[in-house]
């Protein structure tokens, strides 16, 4: 398909934090480009979280190129609106040339650089820059397709608020930090809430005075490269469990559990109205304590190596292990979902990543886009923003400058 569009020097794919970040950079740089997206700016944020989302690491780790957090409340969170005006002042700062409302289906080479395939056309252009996110297509397991069909039903990224869901009781499938907080809101409204648990960690908020977000970049956990992790896989797993709401408190199983939240294991299967579950609840919430303690051990470890003095933990920042006496929820194989009542099922089961439109040589065996420094083995195309591209922080909102940073300096030595 020929292109019949403009040519420029570098087109950016998303107006999330990756792409308005390369934008910014190549702007000051003087490098001519064009940022497509499909939706408005920071779509992501603005459009995929509920309505009460705030985010789960602090203000101050907003060091975005051109927008670094410059707040009064640098250990506060930032809730999803005020996160989508920053990223909004952002862009009209530096007048970023973002079309909205424009797809794209497909990046392939050309003889003189890339075609852009879109929903109005094909743009031309020297370098081209994929800004799009990790995570674009919310994973729904096939046995959703086994629940009664009188069950409403919807992805995570659909979910804004309780009184959008069908009256009666609700479960929700995946208990990383998404399902874990929408269960919790759900809770507090006054719904019955079942939550199916798989495999995730979790943190405490705070550890000896300071933020677990603060001892991570300090101790250099931030960044690690993915060469440290134990197989490719680990840069997909869910994130521990954690949470912003309320000034942020640790997010706990037991604690959902001792709310009044009942929790099961993975769904398997359904026959009729009989949900079926796996029986591993317990060694996932130990999983859970188990990941908790470990860092907990580390900031430990390094408070005591760099002769930091901190307090000793509070019941506070203690908080959200198992009861003294050890008592456990019961686990349940089997449910009757009608008669529990449920008449809603929110996945959170995670996302799952898709670059098929990208024609061109630079995925892995897992379909992840190869570009360390955001710089891939194909001259002129380039990543930005997405988790675990070149190091932990590549993805978050604290990281994903450095990443860019590399993509414009490399970008602008490729001018016409």
């Amino acid at each position: 398909m020929a292109a019949d569009g403009p040519r420029y020097e570098a087109v950016i794919v998303g107006a999330g934090q990756g792409g308005l970040a390369v934008s910014w950079l190549l702007s000051r740089l003087g490098v001519g480009h064009v940022v497509l997206e499909r939706s408005r700016v920071a779509s992501s944020w603005r459009d995929r979280r509920w309505d009460s989302f705030c985010t789960v690491t602090p203000n101050w780790s907003i060091a975005l190129p051109g927008a670094e957090y410059a707040g009064d409340d640098p250990d506060g969170f930032l809730s999803r609106d005020d996160l989508v005006r920053h990223f909004e002042r952002w862009a009209e700062s530096f007048d970023a040339p973002v079309r909205c409302g424009v797809e794209v289906r497909a990046v392939r080479r050309s003889d003189d650089g890339f075609e852009v395939e879109t929903s109005e056309g094909v743009y031309s252009a020297h370098n081209a820059v994929v800004a799009t996110g990790t995570y674009q297509v919310p994973h729904v397991p096939p046995v959703a397709e086994r629940l009664p069909r009188r069950l409403k039903q919807l992805a995570a990224d659909g979910y804004k608020r309780p009184d959008m869901l069908a009256p009666g009781g609700v479960l929700v499938v995946g208990a990383g930090q998404t399902g874990c907080q929408i269960a919790e809101e759900l809770h507090a409204a006054g719904r019955d809430v079942w939550l199916c648990v798989g495999r995730a960690g979790r943190l405490p908020r705070r550890w000896r005075g300071r933020d677990c977000i603060a001892w991570q970049r300090d101790m250099g956990y931030l960044d690690r490269t993915p060469d440290m992790l134990e197989s490719p896989e680990m840069r997909f797993r869910a994130d521990p469990h954690l949470t912003g709401r309320n000034g942020g408190y640790t997010l706990s199983l037991h604690d959902l559990h001792r709310r009044g939240i009942r929790l099961l294991g993975r769904l398997t299967s359904c026959e009729g109205e009989r949900a079926h579950f796996d029986g591993e609840l317990h060694a996932e919430m130990r999983f859970a304590d188990e990941f908790c303690e470990r860092i907990a051990a580390d900031f430990d470890r390094h408070i005591a190596e760099r002769g930091i003095d901190a307090p000793p933990p509070t019941p506070e920042e203690l908080a959200g292990g198992p009861p003294g006496d050890g008592a456990m929820p019961e686990v349940l194989r089997e449910l009757d979902l009608a008669g529990a009542g449920i008449a809603s099922v929110v996945w959170a089961a995670g996302y799952r990543h898709d670059f098929s439109w990208i024609e061109v040589p630079v995925l892995d065996e897992a379909g992840y886009p190869v570009a360390p420094g955001g710089v891939s083995a194909c001259a002129g195309l380039y990543f930005a923003g997405l988790n675990w591209m070149t190091r932990r922080k590549s993805g978050i909102l604290w990281g994903v400058g450095e990443d860019a940073r590399s993509v414009a300096r490399h970008l602008a030595g490729r001018r016409l």
